[in-house]
């Protein structure tokens, strides 16, 4: 039988050494592994352990957070922490002295040792191989948590560094942003309510990334809530890919709104010219003839060109990240926007993004470039507020006319699109004067998710 295994976080070998010739002084048969503190996870998955042993601090990252990891993953394994100011919890033996070779440290493995069998002990299963290789060389975030939020497994990316091993989210990344809030509303939705959460779109504005998640319940091998387990994926280049299409196609349409909206002007004043003509002939039925069918070609653009997605499958989404997707795409410096709260709703993504892009132009475009907009969420929907000049049109609602602007250079259609795809969504749309003095456009009837 092999003697048992004690797994030291070290960053280099040395150390393991050094802890072997303490614990062959002491008589302790055992053998003495050692792995970077940043895999910890993984390498426990590969190898079978007796006793977990971690100083108070390894680098950036620390002995607590590395034990709670570890027992997150095998609840009955044997921690013990060494080093000056090691603090005693739960399921961790303090060793009060940073010397790898110290009698004590080597007694208290011992201990460990003679306490029984682990979990973590067992032998190394070929699914749990492909589990480490899977988190060792998979280029997505992928992730697990306990039922407190605790990171037991982690890969080493962009989104979450392996320094978050063992902590929650809000320990190692920026506090207090809509993102994370969202973030974390969904942990619990998995671990409360041990539902899955699918493919959620979000934007991270500290990271500057679109980002696509899952978190799913995982039940331990007694059937239990362990916690959840998730995968993250930086879908920023496909974002961007669609922006542009988006971009494109809000051109095509803006230029067949205005070509049709010039051609029945003028197809109005040709009507109101042959209405003076007195002759009854072929030719003149030709030409109101003509004149009709134009007058129907024009009705049919107009109506094609409105309709952004007559018929879309409502998926869910959340306003912050839509919100954040469409502000990262204008390219904006000196105008700022806060997002003061947020909620879920059914929309359709592409229309929900132009929506909001008309909405955020909008308030650029009139408020100029240092131009404070505030987005949050209501009851029944949603609002988008500046502190521009405001609306100076009576009623407010003409903004909504198609062809309707209040600048020569504007086209007069972005907010009649806007109102056309919440109509699309059953939503009402309406304009009055913000808080600040300037517009507010006031979204309600959003249906949010069962």
């Amino acid at each position: 039988m092999s003697p048992p295994t004690v797994l030291l976080v070290a960053a280099e070998t040395a150390a393991g050494e050094r802890l072997q010739a303490a614990l062959e002084q002491a008589a302790i048969d055992a053998t003495v592994r050692t792995t970077e503190p940043e895999r910890v996870d993984t390498t426990l998955l590969r190898t079978a352990t007796d006793c977990l042993v971690v100083p108070v601090t390894c680098g950036a990252m620390a002995g607590g957070h590395l034990a709670e990891a570890a027992t997150g993953l095998y609840p009955n394994l044997p921690v013990i922490m060494y080093g000056s100011e090691a603090d005693r919890g739960d399921h961790i033996q303090a060793v009060a002295d940073d010397d790898l070779g110290s009698p004590a440290l080597a007694a208290a493995v011992g201990e460990a040792l003679d306490r029984g069998e682990t979990m973590a002990a067992r032998p190394v299963s070929r699914p749990e191989t492909i589990l480490a290789t899977m988190f060792e060389r998979n280029s997505e975030h992928l992730f697990v948590k306990d039922t407190d939020r605790h990171y037991v497994l982690l890969n080493d990316s962009s989104y979450a560094p392996p320094e978050l091993l063992g902590r929650r989210d809000e320990d190692g990344l920026p506090a207090g942003t809509a993102y994370l809030e969202a973030a974390r509303g969904d942990d619990l939705q998995v671990i409360n309510d041990g539902t899955d959460v699918l493919d959620v779109h979000e934007f991270s504005p500290s990271m500057e990334k679109h980002l696509r998640t899952s978190k799913v319940p995982w039940h331990d091998e007694t059937g239990e809530l362990a916690g959840l387990i998730g995968i993250t994926q930086d879908i920023t280049d496909q974002r961007e890919r669609e922006r542009l299409l988006r971009q494109q196609n809000e051109r095509l349409r803006k230029v067949a709104l205005l070509a049709a909206h010039e051609l029945r002007n003028e197809l109005q004043v040709s009507t109101g010219h042959l209405s003076q003509i007195d002759v009854d002939d072929e030719h003149m039925e030709a030409v109101e003839s003509s004149i009709d069918q134009l007058a129907a070609i024009v009705d049919k653009v107009v109506s094609l060109a409105s309709n952004n997605s007559p018929e879309f499958t409502p998926e869910q989404l959340r306003l912050s990240t839509v919100v954040w997707d469409v502000w990262s795409s204008l390219s904006l410096e000196t105008s700022s926007l806060e997002v003061t709260s947020d909620r879920r709703l059914l929309a359709d993504a592409e229309s929900m993004r132009l929506f909001l892009e008309i909405l955020l132009s909008n308030a650029i475009e009139h408020g100029g470039s240092d131009v404070a907009i505030r987005v949050g969420a209501t009851s029944s929907g949603f609002f988008v507020a500046d502190d521009g000049p405001g609306v100076d049109v009576s009623p407010p609602d003409r903004v909504f006319e198609a062809g309707y602007a209040s600048e020569k250079q504007n086209s007069g259609f972005g907010l009649y699109i806007a109102s056309r795809i919440a109509k699309e969504h059953g939503w009402s749309l309406s304009v009055d004067d913000s808080e600040a003095g300037g517009a507010r456009f006031t979204v309600t009837d959003v249906e949010r998710p069962d």
